[in-house]
């Protein structure tokens, strides 16, 4: 179970690691119209949703930080709470991307 929750905190920074790879390998330009699949996967998982304005947190962060809660409230693994608290504040930070946007937006 142990491992589980450390799988689950890996599924909340993968979106972070995706966005710092993207801007390494792909630094300029709009990523789908790319013609590497590594690169349109990257943007997916990391900027999609903001650079689109669609308001769903990225996949992969709310898998793993559902897993961390269930695992949390089941067996109250200190992994499950790290991953649970790392999963709220990625989820924190992207409603602050998303606010900022939004008020950009109306103004």
């Amino acid at each position: 179970m142990k491992g589980l929750a450390r799988f689950a905190v890996l599924l909340e920074i993968l979106p972070l690691a995706a966005f710092g790879c993207l801007g390494i390998f792909h630094p300029a330009g709009d990523p789908q119209n790319s013609a590497n699949r590594l690169i349109r996967l990257l943007d997916f998982q990391g900027t999609y949703w903001i650079r689109n304005g669609i308001p769903l947190p990225p996949p992969l962060l709310i898998a793993g930080l559902l897993l961390s809660i269930l695992l949390w409230r089941r067996r109250k693994f200190a992994a499950a709470r790290t991953g649970t608290w790392i999963g709220i504040v990625r989820l924190g930070m992207w409603a602050l991307i998303m606010l900022i946007l939004w008020l950009v937006h109306v103004n």
